[in-house]
């Protein structure tokens, strides 16, 4: 029965990646071939007859490296072996002897580390490659790859009995040397567990024992440090949780242990505050500082990390600026977030120190240009806010009572509020915006808000009637009103546009200087013009209009001009007697009286009327009437004459404009129009009684 080998279950070497990829980038299938330089030509002539023994010269594997020396010898790979590989490739004039030394400087370093290693690297790539060809793994593509006849069925045995396929457990295999010896602990053991839990690899079992004592290890610290934890000993579980995370220091449960103690540290009242991390907010950045560490500061880097609070396991770790004083900026913070930041020291890529943390910092932008503004009745507040906000809140405090925050919750909206109906006194006004928060619910976070204080005032009551009758003999409208309960009232005549009933008018009266005190009567603006006026009422300098009156003296008619189109048509011109927004166009023509209302906008879009009339003369009047709202003064209208034209000759003798004729028969009409009379054959006519 042949003897099935037992092969290697790992490279056994850190670096084995790079030296793969070196050695396929330089032409050579494996490790072997880069051992075997080229011989000198005038020896390959000497000694060619001696190395021709009927059998193929590869190389052995199986029990050691041994490459063919002269005769039927064989030499085994040693560290002399390898500097003499080294010489041959410097003098010779193989192209590859560039990219070759450098490999066998490699080579000989893991020779150094253990004899062995060269053997299990040659041994690891034939299989890999035996195993990877896509094809059977026979003898013959053994010996292809260079090995002895003598071996390289045994080794195609051996690869097809036990050598694993290309997926996770050669990755693990080929990778947990770069991890292990070290400290990623935790990366380590998730590659063992896709390596074999029992190898018959010594070299791999000595590995995983030493990755397990350390992971026990590891384990017994994290739940002694838990433990202190619970007790409250919150400086000895930092120390503890240390401890874990500088043997594991990819460790989450380490780390997370080790910044939530910090944080709990941070927040002792009786800490200094140069033990601490320092984080000003302003706009959306972060500003942080921190002191530097007291021994061997030059040696000592730092690693930045923010976490949500009471959210350790989820840091994440920042950028700190290499060089320069210990201090950094955070533009990415999340809106309504509590976080915290931790900065933890480092040595040699190892944590050195328990780290500082600051206190709890909360993104949640205050409003912006938070101003209060006296109105009727009450007080109005604007503001503005971020883009991210969704709700605002307002709570109204009477200074001489209590805290801001403490009084009426007020209704409000994303940009300000009215708050009426106060009385009389100081007011302050606490406002917050809401942002929303990390939890699942969706739930606002708010801002610790801002202040801004009012003060309500006492303002005049308005007028709520305004009485008039018509303009009297001299052009005066007399007004009458009901008194206010607060404040004198007037009449104003405004140039401004229309002004609503209670509305503020304080500032808008100050550049007003039209109005009479105590005037019950006003005079009628002069024709072509109007004039609007209201009553006011006037307090302690503020204002409250009332209702207004508008008072309209229509221009007369000028230019009125009429002229034929047609015998049956007209077109009438005229100037716009402004300020109306109405004329009245009558025409009489014969028995016809006929009246049309033409607004302003109208004739300024069309710039004439155009009339039906018939062949008599026509009488054409244009009059400006008044607004139905206002009190007017009768418009002086403008007439003229449309001449009469000959009428047109009809074949019945009748005049054209007689709609009807007689019918023959007896107690019949008949309509001149013919379409008409088709339309009107279908309906029953009433025969005379």
């Amino acid at each position: 029965m042949p003897r099935i080998w037992r092969l290697p279950q790992y490279p056994g070497m850190r670096g084995y990646a790079a030296l793969d990829g070196g050695l396929r980038a330089a032409g050579f299938r494996h490790a072997a071939e880069v051992l075997r330089p080229p011989e000198p030509s005038a020896a390959a002539s000497i000694f060619a007859t001696l190395r021709d023994t009927g059998r193929e010269s590869g190389f052995r594997v199986l029990d050691g490296l041994w490459f063919p020396a002269r005769g039927t010898r064989w030499r085994r790979v040693d560290l002399a072996y390898v500097r003499e590989c080294r010489a041959r490739w410097e003098s010779g004039d193989d192209p590859r002897a560039d990219a070759a030394v450098p490999l066998l400087d490699t080579l000989e370093t893991l020779h150094r580390d253990d004899p062995a290693n060269l053997r299990r690297i040659v041994l690891w790539q034939l299989c890999c490659q035996l195993r990877d060809a896509g094809t059977p793994v026979t003898g013959a593509a053994a010996e292809a790859l260079g090995v002895h006849a003598d071996e390289a069925q045994e080794l195609a045995d051996a690869v097809t009995a036990d050598f694993p396929a290309a997926g996770p457990g050669r990755e693990a295999a080929e990778e947990i040397s770069e991890v292990w010896p070290g400290t990623r602990v935790r990366h380590a053991v998730l590659l063992a567990k896709l390596l074999p839990a029992r190898p018959d690899d010594h070299v791999l079992a000595r590995l995983l024992t030493g990755l397990r004592e350390r992971h026990t290890a590891v384990r017994g610290l994290k739940d002694e440090a838990a433990e202190r934890e619970r007790r409250g000993e919150t400086r000895a579980a930092a120390d503890t949780w240390l401890d874990a995370l500088r043997q594991a220091t990819d460790d989450r449960d380490a780390r997370a242990g080790l910044f939530r103690t910090a944080a709990l540290l941070a927040d002792d009242p009786l800490l200094a505050p140069e033990e601490t991390v320092t984080a000003a907010v302003t706009g959306h950045t972060a500003q942080l500082s921190w002191r530097p560490a007291r021994r061997h500061p030059a040696e000592v880097g730092y690693r930045l990390f923010r976490f949500p609070e009471r959210a350790p396991d989820r840091a994440v770790e920042l950028t700190v600026p290499e060089d320069g004083p210990c201090a950094a900026v955070d533009t990415g913070l999340p809106l309504g977030v509590p976080l915290r930041y931790v900065v933890l020291p480092t040595r040699g890529g190892r944590p050195a120190g328990v780290p500082r943390a600051s206190g709890t910092v909360l993104l949640t932008p205050e409003v912006e240009g938070l101003c209060a503004q006296t109105v009727l009745d009450g007080v109005r507040l604007r503001w503005l806010t971020d883009d991210a906000a969704r709700a605002v809140k307002a709570v109204r405090t009477d200074r001489t009572t209590g805290p801001p925050g403490t009084g009426t919750p007020l209704p409000c909206d994303l940009t300000g509020l009215l708050d009426t109906a106060l009385p009389p006194g100081d007011y302050r006004y606490l406002v917050s915006c809401g942002y929303p928060g990390p939890g699942p619910d969706g739930e606002l976070v708010w801002s610790p808000g801002r202040t801004v204080t009012a003060r309500a005032e006492v303002w005049p009551s308005p007028v709520t009637e305004l009485r008039a009758g018509p303009p009297d003999g001299e052009g005066r409208v007399h007004v009458t009103w009901p008194s206010p309960d607060r404040g004198r009232t007037r009449l104003v005549r405004w140039r401004t546009p229309p002004v609503g009933p209670g509305e503020d008018v304080s500032a808008l009266l100050a550049r007003t200087p039209e109005g009479d005190a105590d005037a019950g009567s006003v005079e009628m603006p002069p024709p072509g013009t109007m004039a609007r006026v209201t009553a006011v009422s006037t307090l302690d300098g503020r204002t409250v209009s009332g209702p207004s009156l508008v008072l309209e003296h229509p221009g007369p008619v000028t230019g009125l001009v009429a002229r034929r189109l047609e015998t049956d048509r007209a077109e009438v011109l005229f100037d716009w007697p402004e300020p109306s927004v109405l004329v009245a166009l009558r025409w009489e023509c014969g028995a016809l009286r006929e009246e049309r209302r033409v607004p302003r906008s109208r004739h300024l879009a069309e710039g004439r009327v155009e009339i039906p009339v018939f062949w008599p003369e026509c009488r054409i009047t244009v009059t400006p009437l008044t607004r139905p709202d206002a009190i007017g003064v009768p418009g002086t209208g403008a007439a003229a004459v449309l001449p009469a034209v000959p009428p047109p000759p009809t074949t019945t003798g009748r005049p054209s404009w007689v709609p009807w004729t007689p019918a023959s028969g007896p107690g019949r009409w008949r309509p001149r129009n013919a379409l008409l009379a088709r339309i009107l054959r279908w309906r029953p006519w009433p025969r005379r009684r």
